[in-house]
């Protein structure tokens, strides 16, 4: 995993041609669910690294851009601890988008889950899927996918009305 600085970030964006991948996402194909189970954050977190790391190509990156909203739902220590075994040891006001590899896809899943149970928002994105995400401290999750998306059985299924 490497944390990057919002020049950083920048200079990423554009190296990968990630513009569009980074932006708001339209309204046309999102689907969202606002959830506080925090075992449906876990399952969410194994699901979305799953359809971020595709191919062992893949790079797939999290930009956590607020983490302040719900301080009774965090644990910053738990976060940084987590970050600092990575080997980052700055805060995230400092550098807050993360890049991870193919191999590295436990990594983006373990800071995923600390992300989505924080309440934190984060977006999430690849350089080999037009799949993307963005969580809300609001609880809300909303995730792009369209007919014809090779994971939208997946999420089908995943946002599958219980009885």
């Amino acid at each position: 995993m490497r944390a990057l600085t919002p020049d950083e970030a920048q200079i990423f964006v554009t190296e990968h041609h990630l513009a569009k991948r980074i932006a708001p996402l339209p309204g046309e194909g999102v689907h969202t669910e606002l959830t506080t189970d925090v075992g449906r954050r876990c399952a969410y977190a194994n699901l979305l690294t799953n359809f971020l790391i595709t191919s062992e190509d893949s790079i797939a990156f999290l930009d956590i851009t607020d983490w302040s909203a719900w301080d009774s739902s965090q644990n910053l220590d738990l976060f940084y601890s987590y970050r600092r075994y990575l080997g980052e040891n700055r805060l995230l006001h400092q550098a807050h988008f993360h890049v991870f590899t193919a191999l590295e896809a436990n990594e983006l899943r373990n800071i995923l889950h600390l992300a989505l149970i924080s309440l934190f928002d984060v977006n999430g994105a690849s350089t080999t899927t037009d799949f993307r995400f963005c969580a809300s401290n609001d609880e809300g999750i909303d995730l792009l996918y369209r007919d014809g998306d090779d994971w939208v059985e997946s999420m089908q299924y995943f946002f599958a009305r219980k009885p």
